[in-house]
């Protein structure tokens, strides 16, 4: 053996001339081998003007003098290049890349990016042991995702997971060293959080059940945050006294019987205990158009509080309305007051039970009308003001139980749609209804928006009614299986996009009833997406040749228009028909010009006229 096998050093052969050249060379080697440090390991060609003794890892690819040497330590020595072949295990300091390096047989490794696995136990600024196997003793920790440009999903999510459900797995917060407060899966698979004042003893303070989600509080419930406005010396609309928006208690009081149409702060799903704290009573007013929408209050009826009573209101979100969840004079046993028939629906409505019917029944709307009223008088002081709210109390308070329901609404012009989001419950028929002889007596007309839409399965019945709409907007729109049934004359006046129109499994439906069409449209008629539109057995009469920029009748991707034993009085302008994309226009063989227009129709990508 001439060299040593781990670092290559030449041995002194005995009797051997010049032993200072190998003893040298030893020398040399174990200066460029102990103790490591190279300036880099990316370069792939050797430096200009290199010092004694200067090293580096020679880069793939590298050239000229290094040409071949890859991955070899080079050290300049005695003007010229040397170089030591690593071997596994071999390690290095870079000090361009500040990073410790290792030889892995094939290639140098940061050491920062090799496995850790079953390490013992790991300290960070601390020392860890066998029951705090990681320890970090840190001012701040950090825990980012990796996002989805470096390979990762952008998420983050921290797991602590124990044995069985009667374990723990919790974060426990220390007052040096000592527990004062915990949460998480305590002692079982209920989510828990525990308070202690000195570590030993604990109280549970919260518990939420893994199954259903309820909250239970094992301990008391204090309402902090109190404002105590000044005496209310006159009554008040949309009361908002200063720090109302963070308070969980009001105490209020009043020099006089005094009265609030409206709160504001309101928010989902707050709740505010106002307290009277004076002598006087003060009203909460039922629906009162003196405050704001989103203001006033949904009650059943004025509820007073009296001096040292309370009340507790919750907001509503979808209602945008205060509900009241306890208290008030107008509440107490010992002090009730008779309700009026639109007090009764409300207070139904506010605990969410529904009036079943047992005979049909008929809701007014007048344009003198109230929306606090019943709606159960053809009066200016029984009818509801707007259709909307005749909707919504049909659809959101009432059973139908078998029975019928009309909206019957009062000559006038009505300047807000409706929408209908969800079916009536119980089997029945709802009818908004005008004036069936002439139609145009009750105009609805909207600027911007549907004279009146309905989706997810809805159901409505419609006659007696003239439709406008300016801007935008469509005269009935019907989407998502919902359905509605025209079921007495009516007039389609001027409609921004179209008269009728259907999407996405909904349906009209106009079988034997006759309707007047005295404005224009984009489209008459229009169905898309599996929509339906059907009229049968009909005349419709067309006044003052409308114009129908679209075309009179527009199917398109499988939906269907149906116009059979129809007679048409009048003129219009405009394609008669457009149908494409597997849709069918069925005028039950009455020819290509049987449609109202004035230019031929169109049959597009696999349509079918019929």
């Amino acid at each position: 053996m001439t060299d040593t096998p781990n670092l290559g050093l030449p041995f002194i052969e005995g009797g051997q001339a010049q032993k200072h050249v190998t003893h040298n060379e030893a020398l040399r080697i174990l200066d460029a081998a102990i103790q490591i440090a190279v300036r880099d390991i990316t370069r792939t060609a050797p430096p200009a003007s290199p010092a004694e003794g200067q090293r580096h890892v020679v880069a793939a690819g590298a050239s000229g003098a290094w040409s071949g040497r890859a991955q070899t330590i080079a050290t300049w020595q005695d003007g010229a290049w040397a170089y030591l072949v690593p071997k596994p295990g071999w390690c290095i300091w870079s000090v361009a890349d500040d990073v410790m390096m290792v030889f892995d047989g094939s290639a140098w490794r940061d050491l920062r990016n090799l496995a850790l696995d079953n390490v013992a136990h790991l300290g960070v600024h601390t020392s860890a042991d066998s029951s705090n196997r990681l320890a970090v003793k840190s001012n701040a920790a950090l825990f980012a995702a990796t996002d989805a440009a470096s390979g990762g999903s952008g998420d983050i999510r921290v797991q602590l997971s124990k044995e069985a459900a009667a374990r723990t797995a919790s974060l426990l917060f220390a007052d040096n060293y000592s527990g004062r407060a915990e949460f998480g899966l305590v002692g079982s698979d209920a989510f828990k959080l525990k308070v202690s004042p000195d570590g030993s003893a604990w109280t549970e303070a919260l518990a939420i059940d893994q199954a259903s989600g309820n909250l239970a509080l094992p301990r008391g419930l204090a309402l902090t945050g109190v404002i105590a406005p000044a005496q209310l010396v006159a009554s008040q609309n949309d009361y908002a006294p200063a720090g109302l928006t963070a308070a969980a208690v009001l105490q209020i009081s009043a020099d006089a019987p005094r009265t609030i149409t409206g709160l504001a702060g309101g928010a989902e799903g707050r709740v505010v205990s106002v307290v009277n704290v004076g002598s006087q009573p003060v009203t909460l007013q039922d629906d009162s158009a003196s405050s704001a929408a989103a203001n006033r209050f949904a009650l059943g009826g004025p509820l007073t509080i009296a001096g040292r009573q309370a009340a507790v209101l919750r907001y509503d979100g979808a209602a945008l309305r205060w509900q009241a969840l306890a208290g008030g004079l107008g509440l107490r046993a010992d002090a009730a007051q008779a309700l009026s028939a639109a007090q009764q629906a409300q207070a139904r409505a506010n605990l969410g039970v529904r009036d079943v019917l047992t005979a049909g029944r008929t809701y007014y709307v007048r344009p003198d009308g109230s929306n606090a009223n019943s709606g159960l008088a053809n009066t200016a002081a029984g009818a509801f003001l707007t259709i909307q709210k005749a909707i919504d109390v049909v659809y959101g308070t009432l059973d139908l139980g078998g029975f019928g329901v009309t909206i019957q609404l009062a000559a006038g012009t009505y300047a807000a749609g409706i929408s209908v989001t969800s079916p009536q419950v119980g089997a029945g028929a709802v009818t908004l209804q005008g004036d069936v002889t002439t139609p145009a007596n009750v105009t609805i007309s909207v600027t911007a928006g549907n004279a009146a839409m309905l989706s997810n399965k809805a159901v409505l019945n419609v006659a007696g009614l003239k439709l406008v709409t300016a801007g935008s907007g469509i005269g009935l729109y019907a989407s998502t299986q919902a359905t509605i049934n025209i079921t007495g004359k009516m007039e389609f006046g001027p409609c921004a996009q179209a008269h009728l129109w259907t999407d996405t499994g909904g349906q009209i439906v106009c079988v034997g009833i006759n309707y007047t069409i005295s404005g224009g449209s984009t489209f008459h008629a229009f169905s898309s997406n599996g929509g339906l539109i059907q009229i049968a057995n009909n005349t419709v009469t067309l006044t003052g040749t409308p114009a129908f920029s679209g075309a009179y009748a527009y199917a398109s991707a499988l939906a269907i228009s149906q116009h059979s034993g129809q007679t048409f009085s009048g003129m219009a302008t405009g394609l008669r028909y457009s149908v494409s994309v597997n849709a069918i226009i069925n005028s039950g063989g009455g020819g290509g010009s049987y449609l109202p227009g004035s230019s031929a129709g169109a049959t597009l990508s696999n349509g079918l006229y019929v």
